[in-house]
């Protein structure tokens, strides 16, 4: 079941309405629609129709020198690695939102204060084309480090990394659970709101934030879920546990590496 206000096509433009659905009619001449997930994250998804073909998890890779072949929108502040070197295991609240999401100032204020409240560091990525600034007498940050743009899929496999506070965009969903990292979900709009039911409703890898009667989501309502998901052993389990399933798919002899191979060798 879900809200169908959490629909991902609700409160969208027309154009991009009529978008979704001549990609839907698409399916009907399309031999194949590969698919960056697995069979283990989204069977029921799968069932609808065998075109679909799972060839995920697909991530970023590392040379030898670990130079990444980046498909980055912008420059990459790599010093927050160092930064986590020196941080505690399962210590860091890492919080991004991705490339497009943008928190309202009031919204982002309160966000900023929540940080200052957990007893926790914290990794936030704030977008250098944010519009919002930091500019409260009551936020301090000096527990935490603040970027503009992050190498995230390091970030989220790093042992100082304790939870991910995500706006649930599918790569940050797949980074995370890639990562085994657990979630504190902040969805914002299309896939996001979906993604979150299978985070928290059906992987049971993460906690919903919840807004409070004036729409925002308060500092206290994100520093008492943060304690609830860092206080939750099963989630963490459950959180490697997924790890380990999805990864196993891009192994040599995984289902989505055969799912590709299957793909090549039909193309040519």
């Amino acid at each position: 079941m879900i809200d169908t206000a959490h629909f991902p096509w609700h409160g969208v433009s027309k154009v991009w309405f009529t978008g979704i659905i001549k990609k839907m009619e698409t399916i009907k001449v399309a031999q194949w629609w590969l698919c960056n997930t697995t069979c283990d994250l989204e069977p029921a998804a799968f069932s609808i129709s065998p075109r679909f073909l799972p060839i995920g998890p697909l991530m970023e890779t590392y040379n030898n020198n670990n130079i990444k072949a980046s498909s980055s929108l912008w420059q990459e502040d790599t010093t927050c690695l160092q930064w986590l070197d020196q941080q505690p295991t399962r210590s860091v609240v890492y919080v991004s939102f991705g490339s497009l999401a943008v928190l309202e100032s009031n919204q982002f204020k309160e966000l900023a204060l929540a940080l200052d409240l957990i007893n926790k560091p914290f990794l936030w990525v704030v977008r250098a084309n944010d519009n919002n600034i930091i500019n409260s007498k009551e936020f301090h940050g000096s527990k935490g480090k603040i970027v503009s743009w992050a190498p995230q899929k390091m970030i989220l496999n790093h042992p100082a990394i304790a939870c991910f506070v995500t706006h649930c965009g599918w790569n940050s969903t797949l980074e995370g659970v890639c990562g085994g990292v657990p979630f504190l979900c902040w969805p914002f709009n299309s896939d996001q709101f979906i993604n979150k039911r299978y985070i928290c409703d059906v992987w049971k890898v993460g906690l919903e934030l919840e807004k409070d009667e004036t729409g925002l989501i308060s500092r206290g309502e994100i520093r008492k879920k943060v304690e609830q998901l860092l206080g939750n052993e099963e989630i963490r389990v459950r959180s490697l546990e997924w790890k380990e399933m999805t990864l196993k798919n891009v192994s040599h002899d995984g289902q989505s590496s055969k799912n590709l191979n299957m793909f090549v060798n039909w193309a040519k």
